[in-house]
């Protein structure tokens, strides 16, 4: 089933939309009903963790139990959906480092963030909704964060997706935040699409995830006078990145997330400059980008109500629909 739900994902917005078969979330709901009903939950500590056979029932069930609390995270936050596995039931053991990883190990960490941000966006109570937006919430929520940065910082270097990750959330907490600023988004959203061009970064199931966060930031900064060119020089890694495929799994017939954020980049630089006599909105997406941060830009430039503001960015998307469901609409 966890096999099922990350080709599921794979699909990308087709399943979203139920055009290819079942969506991820009833993988993932039928694969973590499974793992309650083989009590993969109930923690079982002891010296067997540390001997005997690497690949038993036991060691590989504790294994699988930890997969799934990552994709339930991810998937709640990416999605606006409940979670699956309350905190209740996650609980690391000094163990789990050394039976799933040091990588692995720090990911379900920072998960628990993730799930922590998750759970406050998506509760029905509106009053615990709404407080979930508070300054000083948000302020706990970076301090946890930030607490996890240096416990994992002596081998930052060598974790490119442990990285990433960390940014990610980070990004997703600043947007949460009605008091960021847009430079504060800026510097994450930039960190990530830099690492996603890079040709050391891993091609793994959460590459769509940063890419999406990344992209919808950008693109949103991109209104904004400050954050203009720096946006539009982003937008263009995460463009090369998909060219070379780096850092996302891509095809030349991917009709998935990939293609998904690629026809995102394409449309919104097409429809900022469609009215630009000497813009063909035909050409190459590099002469999109130059007209975006060069002289050529249309004279007086392009204003929405983000740039008027120049203040945070508008959370009410991420929180009503995550942000891949930001990403189709």
């Amino acid at each position: 089933m966890v096999l099922m739900a990350l080709e599921a994902d794979n699909h990308g917005p087709s399943t979203v939309r139920g055009q290819s078969g079942l969506p991820r979330a009833v993988w993932v709901g039928g694969a973590v009903g499974l793992a309650y009903h083989l009590k993969l939950h109930h923690n079982r500590v002891g010296e067997r963790f540390a001997q005997g056979d690497p690949d038993s029932d036991e060691k590989l069930g504790r294994r699988a139990w930890w997969v799934l609390v990552v994709l339930d995270r991810w998937h709640a936050i990416s999605t606006s959906s409940p979670l699956f596995i309350p905190d209740s039931n996650v609980v690391l053991l000094k163990e789990d480092q050394m039976l799933i990883g040091m990588t692995p190990f720090h990911l379900v960490r920072l998960s628990c963030i993730l799930g922590h941000l998750a759970e406050a966006f998506t509760t029905a109570d509106e009053v615990v909704s709404a407080a979930s937006l508070n300054p000083y919430i948000c302020r706990l929520l970076r301090g946890e964060l930030e607490r996890f940065r240096e416990s994992v910082e002596v081998v930052w270097g060598s974790l490119s997706l442990l990285h990433v990750a960390y940014y990610h959330v980070k990004l997703l907490t600043l947007r949460h935040n009605s008091s960021s600023e847009p430079r504060q988004l800026l510097e994450p959203a930039l960190r990530m699409a830099t690492m996603l061009d890079h040709s050391s970064m891993p091609i793994t199931p959460l590459n769509h995830h940063f890419a999406a966060l990344a992209l919808i930031t950008l693109v949103d900064l991109a209104d904004i006078e400050e954050t203009r060119d720096e946006a539009w020089r982003g937008i263009q890694q995460l463009d090369e990145a998909l060219k070379k495929r780096r850092g996302l799994a891509t095809r030349e017939d991917s009709v998935g997330w990939d293609r998904a954020i690629k026809d995102l980049i394409n449309t919104r630089l097409e429809s900022r400059y469609m009215n630009y006599p000497s813009s063909n909105t035909t050409g190459s997406l590099q002469h999109l980008a130059e007209l975006a941060i060069g002289d050529q830009s249309p004279a007086g430039g392009y204003t929405s109500s983000l740039g008027q503001r120049g203040k945070g960015l508008d959370a009410g998307k991420l929180q009503k629909y995550g942000y891949l469901g930001s990403i189709l609409l």
